[in-house]
């Protein structure tokens, strides 16, 4: 079978493209080193507990507008729920429980008037935070180019932001929104995030609650849904070069010898992996990128110990902690309760043992919640992903490619490249529209 356009890569970026080219009539086919579809974004199934696990926990946002397009398209939107008003609850372990929950007013008032009942915040440190709202209100090339040389926290010192304001909820959402330390990433992408999330509608800051795992919310429709239009997923056909002639790619040549041959081709790879198959032809910055990992740590306890669906973790090594117990319905486990811990940025323990990952989750979840030093752990699973994201340093936004290449029918995707996003989920699905609509206009 021939297919109009050839994607390299089966994870969220080059699902998005192969989703949006399907949806256009193109016959799309999707080539994928691994065995399974999904890149950075899976779940699996544990084999002792048997439960659902995901590679990495993910929370979406209502301002996602392109990955909720996206789930409609394939038809898993049903299978996560936006909160009717943004609540985040934060947990330290000497001041107690305190929520971020944002009032029904109009936007940005509803922000403002969340902030203000945080109570892990004195009220002279809360009012603090107007300055970072006022801001917010405008932008122009210049501040962004500003903005884009200045780290995170030398942005929020320069706003008179407290020692407490960063810990206690710039430093969360940064490391959140980022994967890695504010004193070392941009001040740029946290500054976008910030205005399109508390500046537009009020859904656009309510989080976006999967109900399942990311592989049956994200991948594995759209797998189905690029099938039934005609296209197909190979897996295990690691791209090893695209092949061009004069200023175009001729053919996909894949690791164990196959070819397949096409009017278009979309590189959705990582960053890390393009310059091997392009032989140096195209983004020559690919190569100068950065990575940041991510550790999940899951735990299943033999007791339950936390009722919230999620929370922030406060003066802690581990940020958030995912009760998949509840978000999941019942666990398969007839007791206990089953939880995911993530550590963001996590260059520091990333090459710790996995034993002693377990030993510090235990050892931060005691230290806040108390019960958890009467529980003991019936299982647990340490999922690194060890180039999780690219790190947004100082400067790296101007080395963040567009779609179009100097191979007039090569087009990238991916969430490193140019999306004016950080590395999310909707940058991936930003980044592989893009390409879509671009290698589509070269097939009219």
């Amino acid at each position: 079978m021939s297919h109009d356009v050839i994607v390299v890569g089966a994870g969220l970026a080059g699902l998005s493209a192969a989703v949006d080219l399907s949806l256009r009539g193109h016959k799309v086919l999707v080539l994928e080193q691994r065995p399974k579809p999904g890149g950075r974004t899976y779940s699996f199934v544990d084999e002792t507990t048997g439960d659902v696990v995901d590679n990495g926990q993910h929370l979406l946002m209502g301002c996602y507008y392109e990955t909720r397009l996206y789930l409609r398209e394939i038809g898993s939107d049903s299978l996560a729920t936006l909160q009717p008003g943004l609540q985040i609850d934060f947990l330290h372990p000497e001041k107690g429980m305190a929520s971020l929950a944002c009032p029904p007013l109009p936007a940005p008032m509803h922000i403002l008037a969340g902030l203000f009942q945080l109570r892990t915040l004195t009220f002279a440190d809360r009012l603090k935070l107007l300055r970072v709202g006022v801001e917010l209100q405008w932008t122009s090339t210049q501040k962004e180019r500003r903005l884009e040389r200045m780290t995170v926290e030398e942005w929020l010192v320069s706003l008179g932001q407290s020692d407490q304001n960063r810990k206690y909820l710039w430093d969360i959402i940064a490391i959140g929104t980022l994967n890695d330390k504010p004193d070392s990433v941009s001040a740029l992408l946290f500054f976008r995030v910030l205005r399109t999330a508390f500046l537009g509608s009020r859904e656009n800051s309510c989080l976006l609650i999967p109900r399942c795992g990311l592989s049956e919310l994200l991948v594995d429709p759209a797998v189905r849904y690029i099938q039934s239009r005609g296209g197909a997923v190979k897996t295990g056909h690691g791209v090893t070069s695209l092949k061009t002639s004069g200023d175009r790619v001729v053919k996909a040549v894949c690791e164990e010898g196959s070819h397949f041959e096409s009017r278009a081709f979309i590189s959705a790879v990582p960053h890390y992996a393009l310059p091997a198959i392009l032989d140096g032809k195209a983004s020559a910055s690919a190569g100068r990128f950065q990575s940041s990992p991510i550790i999940t740590i899951n735990l299943w306890l033999d007791r339950e110990i936390l009722e919230n669906e999620f929370l922030a973790l406060l003066d802690s090594r581990i940020q958030w902690i995912f009760n998949k117990s509840r978000l999941f319905g019942k666990s398969k486990r007839t007791a206990g309760q089953y939880l995911a811990l993530v550590m963001s940025g996590a260059e520091d323990f990333v090459g710790l043992d996995k034993n002693i990952l377990v030993d510090i989750a235990m050892e931060d979840l005691g230290r806040a919640i108390p019960a958890t030093n009467h529980a003991k752990v019936i299982h647990s699973l340490v999922v690194k992903e060890k180039r999780a994201t690219f790190s947004p340093k100082p400067g790296t936004e101007s080395l963040r490619p567009s779609a179009t290449t100097n191979l007039v029918n090569l087009f990238l995707a991916g969430d490193w490249t140019n999306t004016g996003f950080p590395a999310t989920i909707e940058g991936a699905v930003i980044s592989g529209r893009k390409a879509a609509q671009l290698a589509s206009a070269t097939l009219m």
